[in-house]
């Protein structure tokens, strides 16, 4: 699937926004979880700190830099593969994309 239907297309440029937020809000908690932990050892959640916001940049990134038609399917498949896109956001897309999506999926 080189291409996704362009009603597709559309509902992702929709969600993005929001998606975007959702992925944004689960990096805070987790730096929330770390600064809430560092009493004692503040050098080192300094350093877990700086080491997860690089992995998580990395996941931003691949989930949301430089949508085309052509490689929107696979940032469908990342934003699942994150846990960004619910199953609710995944049924709003044609049963073709759903379909794609879920056997690269399961192959991983």
């Amino acid at each position: 699937m080189s291409s996704i239907p362009e009603k597709d297309w559309k509902l992702f440029r929709k969600l993005q926004s929001e998606l975007t937020a959702k992925a944004c809000e689960l990096v805070f908690r987790q730096v929330n979880n770390i600064a809430n932990v560092r009493s004692g050892k503040e050098h080192e959640s300094y350093l877990d700190l700086y080491r997860f916001i690089e992995t998580e940049d990395a996941k931003i990134a691949e989930m949301f830099n430089n949508p085309t038609r052509n490689n929107v399917i696979l940032k469908i498949v990342t934003l699942k593969k994150y846990d960004v896109l619910s199953v609710e956001q995944l049924e709003m897309f044609s049963e073709e994309t759903q379909e794609f999506v879920n056997r690269i999926l399961n192959l991983s």
